[in-house]
Order: structure tokens, then C-alpha cells, then sequence
């Protein structure tokens, strides 16, 4: 996504439903998070999150009691260093299980640069934790029209993998990947856009169409962060994602999920599994350290809602 976040020293805190909205989950332990992608691997949920050492990793039991994991690639690879000046950081992980293995998609870059990367990772499965990298699958350099960030993998309705990416610029993308080397392949279909700022792009299908979510606005500026969660949907992968308005969401359209609003602002980052949506909210009591938010997800009259 197009931030730098600084995550801190990771704190255990607890929250007894301190979000007004319906179905929040009461959730403990480490929850201070930013760009939380959730995953339910056998009866362990997992979450990797942006991180400034590695890849950030959260397990939980339940989904409610969160414990924080030792980073993957924590002290950093050699060839993140060309997108970023530390080699350390690393922005909004995707994992997944395809095909009988763990895949891990994260992005390296700068605050502000589309010299960006989209890296790929693999292993037996999440819970054994045996990374192997598999370097960059896509790349994106300055005076593009895309930025290689925010990676999401999902499959459609006939069972082909797609990788969805981007943020600002001309904002949303996705185009098939291949099935065994999990890398881009074929056409790149534009999806998104918002003179607002656009990322974090997360598709999933649910009847008969593909809801495509999105985080708007500025993520990380404290009280006057802006980050909410928007949404479309279509009946064809590749598009045109139309909001409740009928508005395309390549002209910026998207319905608003979630604007938060009192002490917890600026959701965004976010992840569905196992019918839940995870996000982060800055919590302007605690200088705006985004911290986890997870919902039960529903649809009313084929619209999503919690």
C-alpha cells in the first residue's frame, strides 16, 4: 500500500467489543496491526501483516485470542534493498493455501515510489512455516502506470488463480496468474480507480457475483487519516465492479463498508476468510497505532455488510 507504517514494539491489549458496529468480535492479546490479512489454515486462524522486520505474523486458537509470531524474513532479503533502503520492510502480505502448499505474496517499496515489487513465497503450510522465497513475480518503476503493491490472490468461479495489485496513480489491476509457478501471465484488466487514493485491493465471489474491496482515502496522517473501506460488484471477474449507485468504480464509484467514527478511525487494509473480515482502525487514544478489527461478514440483498 502507499504508506510507511511504523509498527512499534508490539503491544498485548485487550477489546471488549469497543466498536459500535454489529457482530464485531471481542478480541485479546496482540492486536496493535496495520494492512491484516487473515487466513484459517486446518483450526488455526493466521494473520500476516505489514511489518517494518520482515513479514509480521499473528496466530490465533480461536480468531479471538491473538498471539504474536516470529516475522518471516526478519532480518530481511538482499534484493529488497533495490525498492526499499533498509531491505527490512515489507507491505500488505497475502497468504493462501493452493494446491496442497502455503503461498505468500508481499510487496516492497518506498513511501511514495512506484519503484515498487510484488515478492512470492512458498511453503508446506502456513503453520509449518518453512519459507522459501521465490523473488519478485511483478515489478513496477517510476513513470508507469501501475504500482506493484498490495497484492491479493484469489481464485474465480472456474477455479483459474488471479492476482489482484495497486494503489494511487491509476489504482486497481488484476490479471491471471499461472497455476504451478503462481506468475502473472496474460492481460492486465483495470478495475479501479479514485483521484482520492486507492489500494488494498481484496476480491472474493459470494452467489452469483465477485465483490471487489477496497481501502480510500489517506491511510497514516493521524486525525486527519481518511482511510475507509469501499466496495463493488460484478458478475464477471475482470469487471465492471458497479457500486449500489450503479456507479462504475473505474470512475470513483464504491460504496462505503466502514468510515469508523469515534475513537477508532480510518479502517482499511482489509482481508475476509471464512466468512469474517479483518482490518486495522487507528486508535486516536493510543497515537493512532492501527490496531485489529475483526467482523463477522454478511450479505443482504447481494450487497456485503457487517
Amino acid at each position: 500500500m502507499f504508506k510507511h507504517f511504523k509498527q512499534g514494539v508490539v503491544c498485548a491489549i485487550a477489546l471488549l467489543a469497543l466498536s459500535a458496529q454489529a457482530a464485531t468480535w471481542t478480541l485479546s492479546g496482540s492486536l496493535i496491526t496495520h494492512d491484516p490479512d487473515i487466513y484459517k489454515e486446518g483450526s488455526t486462524w493466521w494473520i500476516v501483516e505489514t511489518s517494518d522486520t520482515g513479514i509480521g505474523v499473528k496466530y490465533s486458537p480461536d480468531g479471538h485470542a491473538w498471539t504474536q509470531g516470529v516475522s518471516i524474513f526478519g532480518s530481511g532479503l538482499s534484493w529488497w534493498k533495490q525498492y526499499n533502503s533498509n531491505g527490512k520492510t515489507v507491505w500488505a502480505p497475502d497468504v493462501h493455501v493452493w494446491n496442497g502448499k502455503a503461498i505468500l505474496y508481499y510487496a516492497v517499496s518506498t513511501f511514495g515510489s512506484q519503484k515498487s515489487a510484488i515478492g512470492l513465497a512458498t511453503a508446506s503450510s502456513i503453520a509449518t512455516g518453512n519459507w522459501v522465497d521465490q523473488g519478485a513475480v511483478l515489478t513496477s518503476a517510476a513513470g508507469g502506470d501501475f504500482n506493484a503493491i498490495d497484492p491479493n490472490f484469489f481464485v474465480d468461479k472456474s477455479g483459474q488463480p488471479w492476482l489482484s495489485y495497486g494503489s494511487f496513480w491509476t489504482g486497481i489491476y488484476t490479471t491471471r496468474v499461472d497455476a504451478n509457478t503462481l506468475k502473472p501471465i496474460g492481460s492486465r484488466y483495470h478495475l479501479a480507480a479514485d483521484s482520492s487514493g486507492i489500494e488494498n485491493s481484496f476480491i472474493m465471489s459470494n452467489g452469483s457475483y465477485y465483490y471487489l474491496f477496497v481501502s480510500k482515502g489517506t491511510c497514516c496522517a493521524g486525525a486527519n487519516s481518511t482511510y475507509h473501506i469501499s466496495y463493488g460488484r460484478s458478475t464477471s471477474m475482470t469487471g465492471p465492479y458497479l457500486d449500489k449507485n450503479g456507479v462504475d468504480m473505474l470512475n470513483g464509484g464504491g460504496t462505503t463498508l466502514d468510515a469508523g467514527g469515534g475513537r477508532f478511525i480510518a479502517p482499511g487494509g482489509e482481508s475476509v476468510s471464512n466468512g469474517v473480515m479483518a482490518r486495522h482502525e487507528l486508535d486516536s487514544q493510543n497515537s493512532y497505532n492501527g490496531v485489529l478489527f475483526i467482523n463477522d461478514l454478511t450479505f443482504s440483498n447481494g450487497w456485503p455488510t457487517y
